[in-house]
Formats: C-alpha cells, sequence, structure tokens
C-alpha cells in the first residue's frame, strides 16, 4: 500500500509561496534605506530604479519592461535593473524570460539576494531542481528564512530526499502550516522515514482543513494503521467507504487492516466491493488472491482472478498469481502454463522466474529450480526475497559444507539481508546455517534481528535458545522457554480459528462474478 502522492501543484501555488510581489518589496526597501548592494553608481542610474520600483508597484509590469530595456541600453552591467527585469517578466508570466534575467543579474553580481530569490522562486515554479542550490545560498545569507527553507523542502521531498525535506520542514512551520499540499508532502516524508507517529499527526491537521479531502483523510487512514492503530485508521476511512464513484484505494486499504484484524469477512466484501465498482481494478483481484492463499481457499481465490482475466484478458500479473494459486492445489503442469503466457505477456514481470522456480521445486525437479532462482536473482539482484528464495533452494538442496553450493547459498541469504533486514525468512535461514556451521555468535545475531522484526517468530526463539546454550549463556534461556510453549500453544488455537475463516469454496458461481 502506498501513500497517495498529493503534490504541489505549482500553477496553483499557495499565495504564501509565490515570491516575485516580496521581492519587488524588498527591493524597494533596499533602495530606500540604500544598503550597500543596492547604491546607485549615478542620479541617472537611480532614477531610472526608482522609475521602473514605481511601475512595479503599480502591477504595470509591461511599462516596467520598457523601462528596464531603456535603462540598459545605457546601463548593461547594471545588476539591479537585471533583476526588476525578471520581476516584471515574471509578472507577465513568461518566467523562462525572467529567469534569464536573473541569471544575467547572477552572473554580474552572484550573491545579490532578490536576484537569488527570484531565479529560486521562478526554477522552483518551472519545475526545475536547479531552485536547490540558488535557495541553500539563500539561507547562507538568512537562515531563518521560513519560506526558502519550505521551498526547499518541496523541491527535496520531490526528489525523495526525505532526511533533508524533512528537516526543512520543520524549519518552516510558520509558513507550511496553513499549506494543505506542503502538508502532505511533510507527512508523506515522514511516513517514508517511519515516523508514523508524526505522520498522524501531520496528516490530520491537513485532515482539519476541510473533511471533504479525500486524499488527506486515505493518508491519515494509512499513517494510523502504520502506527499500530488499526481502530483509528478504520474510523477515518469510513466516510469512504460508501462514496459514490467509489474509492477504490479507500476500500482495498479498509480490506488490508480488516484482515490484519481477523475480520476476513469482512475483507472479503469490501474487496468484492472494489471489484463491483471497478472490475478491472487489477489491485483488488491481486488482494484477494492473496487473501485466498493465506486462509488456504485456493480455488476460491482462482475463480476470481477467472473472472477479472474476463475483464483484462492481458494483464500478465492475473496469470502470475492464478499459476501461484495453482501451485497450492498442486496443479503444476496448469501452473507453469499460467507463468508461461505472463511471460509472453510481460518478460520482466517482478518474481517471474521466481514463481517458476517455486513449480520446479515443489515437482522436485531441483536442478531446473535452482536454474530459475539463479536467473531470477540476476533480474532483480534488488529484490531480496528472489536471494531469499535461492538461499532456501540451495539450503534444501542439502550442501556439503565447504563447498560453492554452500558458499552460494551464505551469500545468497546474507544479500537478503542486507536489502531486507526485517525479512524474517532470511534472517532465520542465516542463523540456521550459521548454527549448522558451529558459528553461534553470529546465528545470535541473526535471531535477534528476526526477532526485533517479528517478537512471535518461534523458529527465531528456537534457533537463539540452541545458540545460546552452545555459547553458555544461559540466563535468557528460560523466559525463551517459556515464550516458545506459549507461542506453540496459541498457534495451536490460531489454527483452530482460521480453520472456521477458510473462505467458502461451496460454489463456484459466488466467485465467478463479485457479488
Amino acid at each position: 500500500m502506498v501513500l497517495r502522492m498529493n503534490r504541489l501543484v505549482i500553477p496553483a501555488m499557495p499565495r504564501r509561496l509565490r515570491k516575485f510581489a516580496g521581492l519587488i518589496a524588498i527591493v524597494f526597501w533596499c533602495l530606500s534605506y540604500e544598503a550597500p548592494l543596492c547604491r546607485a553608481q549615478d542620479q541617472a542610474a537611480q532614477n531610472s530604479v526608482g522609475a521602473i520600483v514605481s511601475a512595479l508597484r503599480n502591477r504595470d509590469f509591461l511599462q516596467a519592461l520598457r523601462l528596464c530595456d531603456l535603462a540598459l541600453a545605457n546601463t548593461p552591467g547594471d545588476y539591479r535593473i537585471w533583476t526588476l527585469r525578471g520581476m516584471a517578466s515574471a509578472g507577465t508570466g513568461d518566467l523562462p524570460r525572467a529567469l534569464a534575467a536573473y541569471q544575467q543579474a547572477l552572473q554580474l553580481a552572484p550573491d545579490y539576494l532578490p536576484a537569488l530569490e527570484g531565479a529560486a522562486q521562478t526554477d522552483f515554479q518551472l519545475g526545475r531542481d536547479d531552485a536547490i542550490p540558488l535557495l541553500l545560498k539563500i539561507l547562507d545569507q538568512r537562515p531563518d528564512d521560513e519560506t526558502s527553507h519550505a521551498l526547499l523542502a518541496v523541491l527535496e521531498s520531490r526528489n525523495n530526499n526525505c532526511a533533508d525535506a524533512v528537516l526543512h520542514f520543520a524549519k518552516s512551520s510558520d509558513v507550511i502550516n496553513r499549506q494543505p499540499a506542503a502538508l502532505v508532502d511533510y507527512g508523506i516524508c515522514l511516513s517514508t522515514l517511519g515516523r508514523n507517529d508524526d505522520a498522524v499527526h501531520i496528516f490530520a491537521q491537513v485532515l482539519g482543513f476541510g473533511n471533504s479531502n479525500p486524499a488527506a483523510r486515505y493518508n491519515l487512514a494509512l499513517a494510523q494503521w502504520n502506527d499500530h492503530l488499526p481502530g483509528d485508521a478504520l474510523k477515518t476511512l469510513q466516510p469512504l467507504l460508501n462514496t459514490v464513484p467509489a474509492d477504490l484505494d479507500a476500500l482495498e486499504l479498509a480490506a488490508d487492516i480488516c484482515e490484519s484484524k481477523g475480520d476476513t469477512v469482512q475483507a472479503v466484501a469490501l474487496l468484492r466491493k472494489a471489484i463491483t465498482a471497478n472490475p478491472r481494478d487489477v489491485a483488488a483481484y491481486l488482494r484477494f488472491a492473496a487473501l485466498s492463499f493465506d486462509h488456504a481457499s485456493p480455488r476460491v481465490g482462482i475463480d476470481m482472478i477467472d473472472y477479472g482475466l474476463s475483464q483484462t484478458p492481458n494483464e500478465a500479473r492475473l496469470y502470475l498469481t492464478r499459476g501461484i494459486l495453482l501451485t497450492q492445489l498442486g496443479e503444476f503442469a496448469r501452473a507453469a502454463d499460467d507463468f508461461d503466457t505472463a511471460s509472453r505477456m510481460d518478460p520482466n514481470l517482478q518474481f517471474l522466474d521466481v514463481a517458476q522456480g517455486l513449480v520446479r521445486s515443489q515437482q522436485h525437479k531441483n536442478a531446473a529450480a535452482l536454474e530459475k532462482f539463479r536467473a531470477a536473482v540476476k533480474a532483480n539482484p534488488g529484490e531480496a526475497y528472489a536471494h531469499y528464495l535461492l538461499a532456501e533452494a540451495l539450503l534444501e538442496e542439502g550442501q556439503q559444507q565447504g563447498s560453492p553450493g554452500s558458499s552460494e547459498e551464505l551469500q545468497a541469504a546474507l544479500r537478503a539481508v542486507q536489502l531486507d533486514p526485517h525479512l524474517v525468512a532470511a534472517q532465520d535461514l542465516l542463523a540456521g546455517i550459521y548454527l549448522e556451521n558451529g558459528d553461534a555468535e553470529q546465528a545470535i545475531q541473526h535471531s535477534r534481528a528476526a526477532l526485533a522484526a517479528d517478537s512471535n517468530d518461534q523458529q527465531a526463539i528456537y534457533h537463539l535458545i540452541i545458540a545460546l546454550r552452545k555459547t553458555g549463556k544461559k540466563d535468557e534461556i528460560p523466559p525463551l522457554l517459556k515464550r516458545l510453549v506459549e507461542l506453540r500453544a496459541a498457534g495451536s488455537q490460531t489454527g483452530k480459528i482460521a480453520s472456521q475463516y477458510r473462505l467458502s469454496e461451496g460454489s463456484a458461481s459466488t466467485a465467478s462474478a463479485p457479488h
């Protein structure tokens, strides 16, 4: 699930962030108080500047341009006139011409603040990252300028540089607190950095500007869910669940939240509603299939995917997903056909090689499966799960310690946790490898890493108990044993409950259309 990226719309930029009128005031202040950079070299130049500023203050931008051209004919090296020409051009809406004038002024006087601000603002309005170094130069002169911090924060957030963006957002609170679009960018960056509690407060502030803002409501709900507040998240989403037309993102997020709370019946109802509202919404089919897989009801998921393919017959992801569900049924030949179809439609489909390897692994064709897993790693070197599945396949094949296969297995598992330290299965696999190799300290490290990501990971607790015994660190073992017994008892009860929530497979017609 991803946040809605409600970015600033530059043509409708909040008034507080539009600075060319402010720049006129700055220049007028500068001229009135005879700041060093604005002192005229002669009375004629001074008179020209005064006349141009007067035209700008009266918003007579065409007259200001004519006066600038006359002044520059006599004093082409006057950076103040070039800056004023940039303001006049901006006033007429000719941003490229304004930028050229500001740049000319900066060639003559690189640190001239009004020209820096004008160029930065114009670059920003044109969507150019060239504004960033200009804004930094402005902050060198005026480190507490909140508007420059706000503009810089928005640009950094657009470039996904959230660590820097949040620092600048924090230094521009008086400006952005009245700008919902900038606050949305702030909240998105906080969520990206895992600061979900802070993101909740920011998105709640955005929602306070108007309850009719669906993007703000959706983002607040997502931040609340990520902050482990599923009840609050569902309450926030409620107004979006019965809108016309349907808000598909809200329905799918609500389904995920309901499933996380164990309310599978409601999750299914929400996904069916999303599919009914838009039968071509692939995301809803994929979520329904994942839910079917998790509840050991592959046939229901396959029926729904069949319906999806009747609506979107060229969607490779649906073939891939149906193939995975077919492996759960043990129908490997049909699954392989689906994977081949998906491959023809989209050869770059992520995890296709992994899925094909899974089929061969389930059929005990280990050599062919390994080649598929290796191909998946080569095609997706940045995907932690692909490396993990390769390591697992090598482990199942039974590598001799010290063999090339054993080394490949270890390296694949290590790469998986480097790419995603929260991939619990890979941490567990590494702990087991190190235990087998007699390296109890490394086994302890990776078991603790797995438990940090999932405190209920029984395999990690078991590995940790064994490794601690090998190192003589026995003080931790009694509470770990107690915890393991509790989890196994709870797991047994959960299994009984889960069986009650197996999706109905009684009739294909229930899934052939999303009633």
